[in-house]
């Protein structure tokens, strides 16, 4: 071998090893990047401070239970104002447009939304509850009154509308925690644990619930009773009561002479035992119908009007509502006991 070759060799050689020496250092320096990342903690993102609406206070209280104290949450419609003749503010514009998320029952409940929901007001994700799937949906009665084959066409419903009030079904109400919750670990992933375990707690107590009010009614299921406002038949549903007709079919409206007498002319076949009313009824008009009857007047309150604006206010609803119902019981029962006595 010559020195060329040698050179040549001994170059290569070197050169060899000179490669050798830089994947090296390349493989330590990649080696040591991989242990100052493992090094280095991972920090979860951020949480997002949620901004959140409910229309109605019932919904605000489901919500409210499964937000616990993560985010902001708002009540839209306050005090005894009836969301079906709401009317949006320009306050409620501004905090629709910064919010993340509004809950809501149906545009035919909160017709008041309809306006925004034409317009672009901000990139918040709107939740109807109503349309969710499994949330079971009932027709509206098309009469007021829906004993045996007696009409009434003085007013209404359209065939096909649903009835909207889907809250005062426990059943419902469980559904609509589900949605919550999915709704806000969407937003908020970084909370959805908290989330989960809330919404699993609430969905516990409305089985409590919902057992005990059943309990407490179960005497009452064959007593039929007539509704100042049709807005119960998802409540009579979920605890087998019987309501035979109804004074109003909406609220905005008055009942008309005729009508009157028709359901006094069933409260007095039928024995009606109970006319339960809602906030602002007129107990005159109950009155008229109750004439004649051992029937008893109550108020019942679907909205929870009266109530603080709280988590716990859907379960004092409900409550409350069940205990007026015993207690327009009971004022019958009086009137019976009073007859007995004669």
């Amino acid at each position: 071998m010559n020195m060329t070759e040698l050179h040549i060799f001994r170059h290569r050689e070197t050169s060899r090893r000179g490669s050798s020496y830089r994947r090296l250092f390349k493989g330590m320096c990649r080696y040591m990047l991989v242990v100052l990342m493992l090094a280095i903690p991972v920090l979860p993102a951020a949480a997002k401070d949620l901004k959140v609406i409910a229309t109605i206070k019932p919904l605000y209280s489901l919500v409210a239970s499964v937000m616990g104290d993560k985010g902001n949450l708002d009540l839209m419609v306050k005090g005894g104002l009836d969301p079906h003749i709401y009317r949006l503010k320009p306050s409620n514009i501004r905090q629709i447009h910064n919010s993340d998320v509004v809950f809501y029952i149906d545009p035919d409940m909160e017709t008041f939304l309809k306006r925004i929901f034409k317009r672009n007001y901000g990139s918040f994700m709107a939740v109807p509850m109503a349309q969710q799937k499994e949330i079971n949906l009932m027709p509206y009665r098309t009469s007021k009154v829906w004993y045996k084959d007696v009409v009434d066409d003085d007013e209404t419903h359209s065939e096909g509308e649903n009835d909207l009030h889907v809250w005062l079904d426990p059943a419902n109400a469980r559904r609509m925690v589900q949605v919550i919750e999915e709704v806000l670990s969407y937003h908020d992933p970084y909370n959805r644990l908290t989330y989960i375990e809330n919404a699993q707690k609430t969905i516990a107590r409305l089985y409590a619930m919902e057992e005990e009010i059943r309990e407490k009614l179960r005497p009452l299921r064959e007593k039929p009773m007539i509704v100042y406002h049709d807005a119960f038949q998802y409540f009579e549903r979920a605890f087998g009561l019987k309501s035979v007709g109804a004074i109003l079919l909406r609220s905005d409206q008055n009942p008309s002479a005729k009508h009157l007498k028709v359901l006094k002319k069933i409260a007095r076949e039928r024995n009606v035992t109970c006319v339960l009313g809602t906030p602002g009824a007129h107990p005159r008009i109950a009155t008229v119908v109750m004439s004649g009857t051992k029937a008893g007047f109550g108020v019942v309150d679907p909205l929870g009007v009266y109530l603080d604006t709280e988590p716990d206010l859907y379960f004092k609803m409900m409550r409350e509502m069940t205990q007026s119902i015993l207690d327009c019981q009971n004022k019958s029962d009086i009137f019976e006991d009073m007859n007995k006595l004669d």
